[in-house]
């Protein structure tokens, strides 16, 4: 079915003309995505458009070489520095800049499947909804560049800055700064500003869906069971149709680089809760792992919360489909459009998924803490 959704978003994008199809698309994303993110889509390359101008065609390539060359670093530098780390937290430690270079590059390789998505996902006017996904956009971009700031101008101990350094001491106290600075800031552009944006991007796609079905209840609401005749019916569960068509293509296209994301806010979790309970001394100052810790759980619960809203929706449209068409069986003895009922509700509910393991649900989000919880005591108490 994912390999089905993938081939008609390839053969959507084929059939228009080249000329037509970049014109539109700039158009339908624009009205689509807000602008602040929309930016970052442009020139990171993830909209296959982006490679038809010179200036994003650059920045995208400056933008991948950073990305992975930052995730050697860190993982090196890690790996070196690992005398000062429980052996118990470097595995989770490594695992989330690994996993950002890992999802960066397999939405890279979507380019095509995430431009072509972008032109079939309905238009819900709301100026709420981007409000809020650029408000998260441009406070994600601002931390990035505050944190790491904040963090190397409080460090007074020269031996925090040797982790930038391999291991090494420089004698020039400005030098060590400046480095501090500039890979701080790489670091958290890696993890986890990148898997941040990734996630802002995939809570905008499906908060959008759910308000389009939202609209579509509303519609059904507003017919009494006279007036919601065979032909209404046809129009309604045509667009319900098309919204699950998109949401086919953001299981496809998403499910394997939010799965992987969760996992690594997960272990970032575990390891910080854990250093606690093992009573280690990360730094001087601990407040930059608390931001950690509290960025890693949001990121979790918004993706899981705003997700699971999709067979929330799904529920209310049907329910109140059934509820409509119901009422007017009974006044109307409209015995020949029971086959449309009966088909929406043959059909099976749809969820989002992470590798079809971890089911996107508001309940989730409760099993995901008792196992933090859980697991996280066991393997510290593990010797």
């Amino acid at each position: 079915m994912f390999r089905l959704s993938s081939l008609k978003l390839e053969l959507n994008s084929k059939f228009k003309g080249p000329i037509d199809f970049q014109l539109n698309s700039e158009m339908k994303m624009s009205e689509i995505i807000p602008n602040f993110l929309l930016a970052f889509l442009r020139w990171s390359g993830l909209v296959e458009n982006s490679d038809n101008k010179v200036k994003h065609r650059l920045s995208s390539r400056i933008f991948d070489i950073l990305l992975f060359i930052t995730c050697v670093d860190i993982s090196v530098s890690t790996v070196i520095n690992s005398e000062n780390v429980h052996k118990k937290l470097i595995a989770a430690y490594l695992s989330c800049p690994i996993v950002s270079a890992i999802v960066w590059y397999e939405l890279r390789c979507k380019r095509k499947l995430i431009t072509s998505l972008l032109q079939n996902v309905p238009m819900v006017n709301s100026s709420f909804y981007e409000k809020v996904i650029n408000f998260a956009f441009f406070l994600n971009s601002f931390i990035s560049l505050l944190v790491p700031t904040l963090l190397i101008v409080t460090m007074v101990n020269p031996v925090f800055f040797t982790f930038f350094t391999y291991g090494y001491e420089l004698k020039h106290n400005w030098l060590l700064f400046v480095i501090g600075i500039l890979k701080g800031s790489l670091y958290y552009m890696l993890y986890p500003c990148v898997t941040n944006i990734v996630v802002i991007f995939y809570i905008s796609l499906c908060w959008r869906c759910s308000m389009y079905l939202n609209n579509l209840v509303k519609n059904i609401a507003k017919y009494t069971p006279g007036e919601f005749v065979q032909s209404k019916q046809l129009d309604i569960l045509k667009n319900r149709a098309m919204i699950c068509r998109n949401l086919q293509n953001i299981q496809t296209i998403f499910s394997q680089p939010m799965f992987l994301i969760l996992v690594a806010n997960f272990l970032m979790c575990s390891s910080l809760l854990g250093g606690v309970l093992i009573k280690i001394e990360f730094v001087e100052d601990d407040t930059i792992f608390i931001f950690y810790f509290v960025n890693a759980i949001l990121c979790i619960i918004t993706s899981l919360w705003v997700a699971g809203s999709v067979p929330v929706e799904m529920d209310r449209f049907k329910e109140t489909f059934h509820q409509t068409t119901h009422e007017r069986l009974l006044h109307y003895h409209t015995t020949e459009e029971l086959h449309l009922k009966m088909d929406l509700f043959n059909e099976p509910n749809f969820v989002l998924t992470g590798c079809n393991i971890l089911p996107f649900r508001k309940s989730t989000i409760l099993t995901v803490i008792g196992t933090l919880l859980t697991y996280t005591v066991l393997v510290v108490n593990t010797n």
